[in-house]
């Protein structure tokens, strides 16, 4: 999935913004950096899964308008990227669990 990071941080600023939130307000919500909040909102930078989901939250919005500026949540289209960011933001998590347990049994194969 490609984004137009310049649109996705228009978006993002536009609702820091409407919410009457600082940089600092958002990035604090948000646990990340002041100065990625700016390189984020000025297009200079992406962002991961992960990110999207500390912004959304932060924000209170649905993350499909931040990526597509999709105000219909219950379009299929909006519930179909639902479920794919949802499926890929599991698969991440299941990842970091499978390494955890690997590095697990290394040390019990080790010892």
């Amino acid at each position: 999935m490609h984004m137009n990071n310049s649109l996705v941080g228009q978006r993002i600023k536009g609702l820091r913004l409407k919410k009457k939130m600082t940089r600092e307000e958002l990035a604090e919500a948000a646990d990340i950096s002041v100065s990625f909040i700016y390189e984020i909102e000025t297009g200079k930078k992406g962002f991961s899964v992960w990110t999207l989901r500390r912004l959304t939250e932060a924000l209170k919005v649905n993350p499909d308008y931040i990526i597509y500026a999709d105000v219909t949540e219950d379009s299929e289209e909006a519930i179909a990227r639902r479920k794919q960011v949802a499926c890929y933001d599991n698969l991440l998590h299941l990842q970091k669990l499978l390494a955890e347990a690997m590095e697990e049994l290394k040390d019990v194969i080790d010892s």
